[in-house]
């Protein structure tokens, strides 16, 4: 059977990786960044200007980055790179810094007065064709959460706001280069290493039990998952716990490779419009939709769902979804929706948005109607 596995040019990874973007970007013949920086980390604006002290390369900041940002917001930071005449795109910060960072390097290889809205899934084959990949300039990926494997995916993600969906932009906006630094994850608050941890655990497990599976990835997701198991605990209660938080990178970053390939599942479609309709962290989103999610899907692949209960845990008389339950309760995070400020009269429409998004398509088993999705609202509540 083919298989295809998708991957980034180059990944540094370890303890002060981000001084390596000064001879990154010189590696890619590059002279002036762009750096798209998450407010919430701009001072760590001293580590990039350290990381390019000793070379020529001139940086300018860009910082209106907003949480799930929509094409507008896109569309402005383009027209900042556009101005400044860089030539070389740098996202820092969680996954709304790297999506906005993926969002102008596809308008950076796009013909002029082209929006960002141009590109969006919701269009389907109305979209704009993308720009063949030669046409963009570089672009380097610095994670400050572990959680979305944004830095290693091949989409960026962008809230259609007319749709009121996330919709992917491009499929060939893997950063040319990843920096993967466990010093810079340190400063996230406890709830958000909680909230983006279980992120990357459902990148993980979706992809792992997703219909798509590239069996080739079985032993990397199984490593990312025992990993989470392993040190999500510790990463919130010991937030300066550097190998806790190394081991989370990692498994950020395998959940990244994973999702690329296998895709995901209904828990997606769930979590997304969670986050669109009643503001709710999409770590935290996932987290609540995981476990009704696999009880509803155990019986599509329960072989797999064992083994995931087995990595995660190290035991074999668990269940999956009960793992991922108590994990959540572990760090803190609750686990209904009600105590989310959702309401009951919400959910129909919630279950008809989650119908459309299509990450269900995946699913071990697959929902035949927004009754299906509702019944995992229903269990969450």
């Amino acid at each position: 059977m083919m298989q295809t596995i998708l991957w980034p040019g180059v990944t540094v990874f370890g303890e002060d990786a981000v001084a390596q973007l000064g001879t990154q970007v010189q590696t890619l013949g590059k002279s002036h960044i762009f750096v798209l920086i998450d407010p919430g980390v701009r001072s760590m604006s001293d580590a990039i200007d350290a990381a390019i002290a000793d070379t020529a390369i001139q940086a300018t900041y860009f910082d209106d980055v907003i949480g799930n940002p929509d094409a507008a917001h896109v569309d402005a930071a383009y027209a900042a790179y556009q101005a400044c005449g860089a030539d070389c795109i740098v996202g820092v910060g969680g996954g709304s810094a790297l999506d906005m960072a993926k969002g102008v390097k596809i308008l950076a290889g796009s013909p002029d007065g082209v929006s960002v809205a141009e590109y969006l899934s919701t269009l389907k084959e109305k979209r704009r064709p993308n720009p063949a990949f030669h046409e963009m300039p570089p672009m380097v990926a610095i994670p400050t959460t572990s959680g979305t494997g944004s830095e290693v995916t091949p989409w960026g993600v962008v809230t259609d706001k007319e749709a009121q969906q996330k919709a992917g932009v491009g499929t060939n906006l893997i950063p040319d280069v990843a920096l993967l630094d466990p010093h810079l994850t340190v400063s996230l608050p406890a709830h958000l290493t909680a909230a983006t941890g279980m992120d990357a655990l459902s990148h993980l497990i979706e992809a792992y039990v997703s219909t798509n599976a590239q069996k080739m990835l079985d032993p990397l997701i199984l490593q990312g998952i025992k990993l989470i198991g392993d040190n999500l605990r510790t990463a919130v209660s010991e937030p300066s716990n550097i190998p806790a938080r190394e081991a989370m990178l990692e498994a950020s970053m395998l959940g990244g490779v994973a999702l690329s390939s296998n895709w995901l599942g209904a828990a997606h479609s769930l979590a997304h419009q969670l986050s669109t309709f009643c503001d709710i962290h999409h770590g935290l989103a996932c987290s609540l939709m995981l476990p009704p999610q696999m009880r509803w899907s155990h019986s599509g692949a329960p072989e797999r769902y064992a083994e995931v209960a087995l990595a995660l845990t190290g035991q074999t008389d668990i269940a999956a979804a009960d793992a991922v339950e108590q994990l959540a309760k572990d760090i803190n995070l609750p686990i209904r929706l009600s105590d989310c400020g959702v309401t009951a009269d919400q959910i129909d429409t919630l279950s008809e948005f989650a119908f459309i998004d299509l990450n269900w398509w995946t699913n071990p088993i697959q929902p035949e109607s927004a009754a299906d999705l509702k019944a995992m609202y229903e269990a969450a509540f």
